[in-house]
């Protein structure tokens, strides 16, 4: 089963088996590279594999949508989807990197119904310093800088919309300078890309604190960072695996996808 929310399906379905269900919750990155979703799904045998796309939610006319929303909606398209599988089926959240938050919100809400373990790979958790820095990322890419960043404690969905006009101004100015009459279908793209980047760091942000699940919930991490600790937890809430080397801790590899499933099949 698919929901469009927003252009693209929040939550559709990559694969099927009868083994233990996997939702993974990523992002199409800014270049040709995999999706981890994707690489789980192609070594998952006999798994139930789900793509959760945050971004996708707010690729379209849906400018906003906060992290507890886009839980209620991936866990009733997840029962939905799944609807005939054996009950007692286990689950597995994977999230990666700033999709933290929203995976383990995710996991709480279907621990009523079966077993739930949440996978964090790499996990973050985006502030104002992230949001901002971003914000000046991106007007930077399309030839802006400096411009001030709309208040990010007013209205969401204004605050948004404030971001992707001062881009789109940007992309104008851009056009100009290149001697085009109006930015080319490429850039107008990039500007979604960016502008739903965005949205969802927002969300993030302005979800904070990081809701802790339930005991009921399992939580696996895979970190190189020492000592972690999921924000509100104690160093006992979760399990800590090494994630492979990379030469980015973010790095989407089919190395990591790996360990990912080996934690799956070890409980």
């Amino acid at each position: 089963m698919q929901a469009v929310v927003g252009t693209r399906p929040l939550c559709s379905r990559l694969s099927s088996g009868d083994g233990a269900a996997i939702l993974v919750a990523d992002f199409q990155p800014l270049t040709a590279a995999p999706r981890l979703s994707k690489l789980v799904s192609d070594a998952a045998a006999g798994h139930s594999v789900h793509q959760v796309d945050p971004r996708g939610a707010v690729s379209g006319d849906r400018l906003y949508a906060a992290v507890p929303e886009l839980a209620d909606e991936t866990a009733a398209l997840f029962r939905a989807a799944e609807s005939s599988a054996a009950p007692d089926r286990r689950v597995f959240v994977v999230g990666h990197c700033s999709a933290a938050a929203l995976s383990l919100q995710i996991a709480d809400r279907l621990a009523g119904d079966r077993e739930v373990t949440a996978i964090l790979v790499q996990p973050t958790w985006p502030g104002t310093d992230h949001v901002t820095e971003r914000f000046a990322e991106f007007q930077g890419k399309l030839g802006v800088a400096d411009l001030p960043l709309p208040d990010l404690d007013g209205d969401p969905w204004s605050c948004i919309a404030g971001m992707e006009q001062l881009m789109n101004e940007g992309l104008a100015g851009l056009a100009k300078r290149l001697g085009l009459s109006k930015a080319p279908l490429a850039f107008s793209e990039l500007l979604v890309s960016y502008r739903t980047w965005l949205a969802f760091l927002l969300a993030c942000r302005n979800d904070q604190p990081v809701k802790v699940p339930s005991e009921a919930v399992a939580i696996s991490v895979l970190t190189d960072e020492p000592g972690f600790v999921v924000p509100g937890t104690g160093p006992e809430r979760c399990r800590i695996t090494p994630p492979p080397p990379a030469e980015r801790p973010d790095a989407v590899t089919p190395e990591v996808a790996k360990v990912v499933l080996d934690l799956v099949e070890g409980h």
